[in-house]
């Protein structure tokens, strides 16, 4: 048996965790450059806010029914993340993370799985404070079903509940009962043109999809739409994967807060891009080969212009100071002074673990920056180590002459907007929260 566990409303949950007065009160998270809605209190999804709907539609709505609005907070919500996954991993033996608030995990070979999940969900409620889901089933896809049963049992009232948070259906009729009364628009996996094509084709729910010809889906739509079938019928096709897939690339990249015409704004956002994403290659132990930097204008602008440019390195390499480097060569590669841009970024590709580094006999005019190869590692975990330990940014290269670019207080001119942003509570020493006794 596969169990799915869903955290209810993360980032409504998160920014709850940390202002108890939001409890019981209609709450919005908004996505970068507080552009749309991506989490919702159960409060706000009663007076009819969509997710995804754009912000600047709903403002009525919002001074109307005192909605609190938040930006998006990444860094607090993926800790919080971290926090309940080694719950996960410290009780299971075999666990998928398979996004910031959701983990498949196997129950084989355990007993009375409702009530081992219903520990589990109480557990991270007492020590985590979030509160989550779990459903229990034969696939993947049936977890996903009966996980979205617990969320929305007002249509589901034909189900007696054990848990009101721990969900597995053991008899037939419930699991057809379930299956009738759930759309193949919400089946996992299954998008909007799918459920046109089988709405088209007189397939409008779960079981009349589990019942239908697999071999005429997967003829018109192929394999995917054919296993999903397979799963709905308690055939096992997707497992559980307890090793995550390799990286093939690391893309940093944000629109800014406002459009910028200067090279120098453009460059100051790439340097931070360019840290994170070499940050992001030293945790995994990527030498990277392969640096790509883009640049673009909206798509709504009267002139547009995107370009790319992407350096291939004599010897993969894992220094920070020679990403910059080739970097800020590109950038200057593509930059044009007239235009209005909207975007910036870098890729790092072609990974390399240690072991399979060739190293190169040329010697490359860009790696003037760098030593040795061993005193560059050596570097380059010191500085890791340091940014761990003091808060991230603490060592940066020169050419970041920001203060601290996770900063609220910082006038940057490329930084994304989110007016409404709560303290980084758990991940930065200057908000983290203050108790008068």
């Amino acid at each position: 048996m596969i169990g799915l566990l869903d955290c209810n409303n993360f980032y409504v949950s998160c920014e709850r965790l940390f202002n108890p007065k939001l409890i019981g009160k209609p709450v919005i998270v908004l996505s970068n450059n507080d552009g749309c809605v991506i989490s919702r209190s159960d409060e706000a999804k009663g007076i009819g806010i969509a997710m995804g709907v754009p912000f600047f539609k709903i403002k009525d709505i919002i001074t109307d029914h005192k909605v609190k609005v938040l930006s998006s907070n990444y860094s607090v919500y993926g800790d919080i993340s971290n926090r309940i996954m080694n719950i996960l991993k410290d009780n299971l033996a075999e666990i998928e993370i398979y996004s910031i608030d959701e983990a498949f995990f196997s129950l084989k070979r355990i007993n009375n799985r409702e009530r081992k999940c219903h520990y589990l969900a109480n557990k991270i409620l007492k020590w985590v404070g979030i509160p989550v889901s779990i459903g229990i089933a034969k696939t993947k896809t049936l977890a996903k079903i009966t996980n979205r049963v617990i969320k929305k049992k007002d249509k589901y009232k034909g189900l007696n509940l054990r848990y009101k948070n721990v969900l597995e259906v053991t008899l037939e009729n419930d699991l057809k009962y379930i299956l009738e009364n759930t759309y193949v628009k919400d089946i996992w996996g299954v998008g909007r043109s799918l459920s046109f094509f089988l709405n088209k084709n007189k397939i409008n729910n779960a079981l009349e999809l589990k019942e239908c010809n697999d071999n005429f889906v997967r003829k018109k739509k192929g394999i995917t739409l054919q296993r999903k079938v397979l799963e709905l019928r308690g055939i096992k096709c997707d497992y559980i994967k307890n090793i995550p897939s390799i990286k093939k690339s690391i893309c940093v990249s944000r629109s800014f807060g406002r459009k910028l015409y200067d090279y120098q704004s453009i460059k100051k956002a790439l340097i931070v891009y360019v840290q994170k994403a070499a940050s992001k290659a030293r945790i995994n132990n990527f030498f990277c080969k392969s640096i790509t930097v883009f640049l673009k204008t909206s798509e709504h602008e009267k002139k547009i212009y995107m370009d790319k440019k992407t350096c291939i390195l004599l010897e993969p390499t894992i220094d920070l100071r020679l990403i910059w480097k080739i970097s800020d060569k590109l950038l200057k590669e593509i930059y044009k002074n007239s235009f209005l841009y909207s975007k910036v970024g870098v890729i790092l590709s072609d990974f390399y673990s240690k072991d399979r580094v060739q190293q190169s006999f040329i010697n490359n005019d860009l790696s003037g920056v760098v030593g040795k190869r061993g005193n560059d590692i050596r570097l380059m975990r010191l500085i890791d180590r340091i940014n761990t330990r003091f808060g991230y940014g603490k060592v940066k290269i020169s050419s970041d002459q920001e203060i601290n670019f996770h900063s609220n207080k910082n006038n940057l001119s490329w930084k994304m907007r989110s007016e409404y942003r709560a303290p980084c509570y758990t991940t930065s020493w200057c908000d983290i929260p203050k108790v008068k006794v």
